[in-house]
């Protein structure tokens, strides 16, 4: 047990004015940790559970005087009155304390106790209490001190616990309180299992975001901590912070080129030095267990170490931290250079071959190889790579340019992204399942991955209409894992193939090299669920998250892969063999890949990695016009989404739909709390032209499940769970909202206000869209991704960025209503860097001469196109935002010289209308604009107009383009936009749900 030793005056002690938090390492015998009378707790030890009720009891006065702050901040009377009760959802609804009040629970336990306790008993003397009341007060202050470290009904528990009661409690308060705490060294360096020690430690980096600790170990624990947990040590315990690692510098000097390439130079060519320099992570640590179960390295464990060794002690190339159990290895800079100096099949660039530009540019192998896990960095020019080149595809012109000219330049060369995904090329010659990357000098692997992302709107399904050229090799499968999200990328094949392909691809051997590493599950499974669950974790997989084919060989790492491995060849070599028309054999086939798909996901949840799957439908209108192929394309989701999911560590599958009885005994028991919604662990998206008409059907499919769920559940014998899941549109205002603020967070912007938001979407839907109001994410996504960061916190993301951002997308891609010679000319414009003349734009658009004398004539009366008068020959400069548009920020057309014809200076969108018809020499009746102007009568009455009507009625806004009215997004999460309708619940209604219809219903 810990021991308490507090100040004299603890009330003013534990919240000290000017006190930062954090952890502040303190020399044992130095007067530092007295610094002004600071309370101590001692004789710390590795089990958080033991001492965080002392923390909290010395942390008290200041909890209590933060709670009678802000109930006076609430309501004064709240005080005077001594009436806790309100006030105490207040602190969950206000301040984020304690979680939402459920059916049984009108406030958390933590807030109700703390709100007796701070207004109803303040300043009483405990003694001189009634019995009765004696009682209450004891239980309002040990609900409070056990927090953390006992279940308390409805509530978290563990560091969970804390992180949503004191953390956030204090967090709102206006006094940080300093602590001393004095660790007991022996009990540290004699803990049997690290782990708990870790949570420890865990426990005070939380508390530290709210206090000021000053830490007491000794110089051996001091050494203990830093070799046990060099994590944690180097973020806490040093003065600038990770002191023995880090990311090695994206900026490459000419020094650390030059050496870089003195030494690697001399490597053999595609030899094993020069495969295991570029699996290295430039951004993070591996560790070298992971480097020795990369296949894709193909070096044996003794090479992989003796390599290492050369890499740090000869060539300067790498850190080794050999402090944690496993050893790790960073790049140096000179090691990160010549990563970047590593060409295709593994030869080396001269510095001079190789575009560096103004900073160091990575490879693709490197980025294609290595997952990057890290948090958030996140411009193209910060983001983690474990994706690729960051070259001048990333960097764009960002918000210094001019935002309303002409952008940078891409090669004419290269290909769009969804070119660069069809041209597989053979599956047998190149593989089944590849990284996903990107095309050059377009994106790299990161940003084709962040692209993808953006078609996410959900946890659930989303239908996304967008074209999807067909793969040269349907057989392919993409797989791709940056900052814990995989994406697997599928064209739909059929319901059997495809199911059987995205299982392949997430157990696939690139998987297991890069994402299910080692490190990420343990040698014997101990890092799964974070190394939460000790011994327990072999019994959670068998009979908790029901992993199937788990024996006696699966329980270690080496064991596991090689099991789901040749689970895995087996489906697909059954995939091959397979006779049209056996029911039973496909059956059989059908039900081991869910099974193993189901697994697979659950395994992913256990290594805290996200999972969504693409399903790629090239041609809709084909699959809906057979109703064979329609019903297993529906089947598919009806059976595979729902299987894929979890109740905590429960699976869904055996919680509500298994039926066998010999199943059913082997489970592991559930231990149900106030919330018994669960979730799914995978996610997917279905892109194709006319996906979105597919919602309804999925939706009626998925909710068709319900007839399966056991008997004893429907009945009400036995508990059940509930299973919401959303299919939703991923092309509305709602999906596309998401992606800018995502971007704008990412690249930081100060947040939007929703009408900045909704000028943002205009300018994207009408730019983009092919219907009103509606956009393709994947565009949005590549054009937010190639604009620059923010320059500082404060600015905000304008129309003029976003349009920057627009011009450098594919021709096809800007205002698709338009023919493509029209298109076409229009980008050559965008990306020019000054005016351009005829002969300029037909050789940089490739059109005829006759193609741009109509396209010119159509964007100059748009006013997208302005002339310049250059003696006496006219040439021209484009803009994303035509001049007359609101969004444009002007009043004028931008060139004094603009040709006469060209649109004048209207006010209004009917002005601007009539102005365009005459521009295109329309000769519109006087009378269709000669009074309030009915803008049906005048698409009617002028067709010619028509391929324009949504870009003019977007830019004004004439046009809904909100599926819902705004929402504050600062305090709601993205799921939490979506409409009710649009969700689909499988199994028992959630008490929130029921309490939320019973109070409605009284009404």
């Amino acid at each position: 047990m810990s021991q308490q030793a507090s100040a004299p005056t603890s009330d003013a002690a534990s919240h000290i004015s000017g006190s930062e938090a954090g952890i502040t390492l303190v020399p044992p015998g130095s007067g530092g940790q007295l610094t002004f009378d600071t309370p101590t707790v001692r004789r710390v030890g590795p089990r958080f559970s033991k001492w965080l009720p002392d923390v909290l009891d010395t942390l008290l006065p200041t909890i209590t005087h933060t709670a009678r702050e802000l109930a006076f901040q609430y309501d004064p009377r709240t005080i005077q009155d001594k009436r806790p009760y309100l006030f105490a959802a207040d602190l969950f609804h206000t301040h984020g304390v304690g979680t939402a009040p459920g059916a049984t629970t009108p406030a958390h336990p933590f807030n109700d106790a703390l709100a007796k306790f701070a207004i109803s008993y303040f300043g009483v003397d405990s003694d001189e209490l009634s019995d009765r009341k004696r009682e209450l007060y004891d239980y309002a202050r040990d609900e409070i001190l056990e927090v953390g470290t006992r279940d308390l009904p409805g509530a978290p528990t563990g560091l969970d616990a804390l992180g949503e009661t004191i953390v956030p409690l204090l967090d709102a308060g206006d006094d940080t309180p300093a602590i001393v705490v004095s660790l007991d060294g022996a009990t540290w360096e004699d803990i049997d299992d690290e782990r708990t020690a870790a949570r420890a430690l865990d426990a005070l980096a939380l508390l530290a975001e709210v206090v000021d600790i000053r830490l007491i170990c000794s110089p051996r624990l001091d050494a203990h901590l830093e070799r046990a947990h060099p994590d944690w040590y180097d973020e806490y315990l040093t003065d600038t912070g990770d002191t023995h690692r880090g990311p090695a510098s994206t900026e490459a000097g000419e020094d650390a080129l030059a050496s870089a390439w003195e030494v690697i130079g001399e490597f053999a060519p595609g030899g094993g030095r020069l495969r295991l320099l570029a699996a290295l992570d430039p951004d993070d640590e591996r560790e070298v267990r992971d480097l020795k179960a990369d296949t894709e390295i193909e070096l044996s464990e003794g090479s992989i170490d003796r390599y290492v060794r050369e890499f740090a002690d000869e060539y300067d190339l790498v850190d080794v931290d050999g402090r944690p159990k496993y050893n790790r290895v960073a790049l140096t800079k000179v090691g990160a250079a010549a990563q970047a100096l590593i060409g295709p099949n593994h030869r080396v660039l001269h510095p001079s071959q190789s575009q560096f530009g103004d900073r160091l540019t990575r490879t693709r192998h490197g980025s294609t190889s290595v997952v990057c896990c890290t948090d958030a960095k996140d411009s193209p020019q910060a983001a983690g790579g474990c994706g690729g080149s960051r070259g001048s595809g990333a960097v764009g012109a960002g918000a210094s340019s001019s935002p309303l000219s002409s952008g940078r330049s891409l090669p004419a060369s290269a290909p769009t992204a969804e070119e660069w995904l069809a041209a597989t090329g053979e599956a047998a010659d190149t593989g089944y399942v590849r990284w996903l990357d990107g095309p050059d000098g377009r994106l790299d692997a990161w940003e084709m991955h962040e692209r993808l992302l953006a078609g996410r709107r959900t946890e659930g399904v989303t239908l996304v209409d967008e074209s999807a050229e067909p793969f040269e090799d349907g057989k392919v499968s993409y797989v791709s894992c940056f900052e814990d999200h995989a994406q697997v990328v599928a064209q739909w094949g059929g319901p059997l193939p495809t199911l059987v392909r995205i299982t392949s691809a997430l157990l696939s051997s690139q998987m297991w090299s890069k994402v299910l590493t080692p490190s990420a599950i343990g040698d014997d499974l101990d890092e799964l669920y974070d190394g939460a669950l000790n011994d327990a974790t072999k019994d959670v997989l068998r009979l908790g998250a029901q992993i199937g084919w788990f024996g006696e060989d699966e329980q270690d790492y080496d064991g596991l892969r090689e099991r789901f491995g040749e689970i895995r060849r087996l489906l697909l070599s059954k995939l091959s063999e397979v006779k049209i028309g056996d029911s039973t054999e496909w059956s059989n086939l059908c039900r081991d890949a869910h099974g193993l798909l189901a697994s697979a996901t659950h395994l992913y949840r256990a290594v805290d990695v996200d999972v969504t799957f693409h399903i790629r439908v090239p041609d809709t209108k084909q699959l809906r016009a057979g109703e064979d192929r329609y019903r297993g394309f529906l089947d598919f989701f009806k059976h595979t989404v729902p299987k894929n999911a979890s109740y905590g560590i429960h699976s869904i599958y055996r919680l509500l739909y298994e039926k066998r009885v010999d199943k059913l005994r082997h489970r592991m028991g559930v231990e149900f709390d106030g919330d018994t919604s669960a979730d799914l662990t995978a996610s997917w998206v279905v892109s194709g032209p006319t996906a979105s008409t597919f919602q309804e059907d999925i939706q009626q499919a998925i909710a068709s499940k319900s007839e399966d769920i056991r008997e004893q559940i429907q009945e009400g014998v036995e508990r059940g769970v509930s299973l919401e899941i959303p299919v939703v549109d991923g092309n509305s205002y709602g999906a596309l909202r998401r992606v800018i603020d995502r971007h704008t967070e990412r690249k930081g912007f100060a947040t939007l206000d929703s009408e900045q938001r909704r000028r943002l979407v205009r300018l994207a839907t009408a730019t983009l869209g092919e219907r009103a109001g509606r956009c393709s994410p994947y565009a949005l996504a590549e054009a937010l991704l190639s604009i620059g960061k923010a320059r500082s916190p404060t600015a905000s993301l304008t129309a003029g960025d976003l349009a920057t951002g627009l011009a450098q997308l594919p021709a096809e891609r800007l205002i698709p209503s338009l023919p493509p010679t029209m298109q076409k000319a229009l980008k050559a414009l965008l990306v020019a860097d000054e005016s351009l003349g005829a002969s300029e734009i037909i050789e940089r658009a490739d059109i005829s001469g006759r193609s741009y004398t109509r396209n010119i004539d159509e964007l100059a009366a748009l006013g997208m196109v302005e002339s310049v008068g250059n003696g006496g020959h006219k040439e021209w400069q484009a803009w994303i935002i035509p001049w007359w548009s609101p969004l444009a920020g002007v009043d004028a057309p931008r060139i004094d010289d603009s040709d006469e014809n060209a649109v004048t200076s209207p006010s209004r969108w009917d002005d601007v209308l009539y102005d365009i018809a005459l521009g295109l020499g329309l000769n519109p009746e006087y009378e269709l604009f000669a009074g309030p102007v009915d803008i049906d009568k005048v698409f009617a009455a002028l067709p010619a107009l028509e391929q324009w009507r949504g870009f003019i009625e977007t830019h004004y806004g004439l046009t809904d383009i909100e599926d819902r009215p705004p929402i504050d997004t600062g305090r709601l999460s993205a799921e939490a936009e979506i409409d009710a309708e649009d969700a689909v619940e499988i199994g028992s209604c959630p008490p929130s749900r029921e309490n939320a219809q019973l109070s409605f219903s009284s009404l």
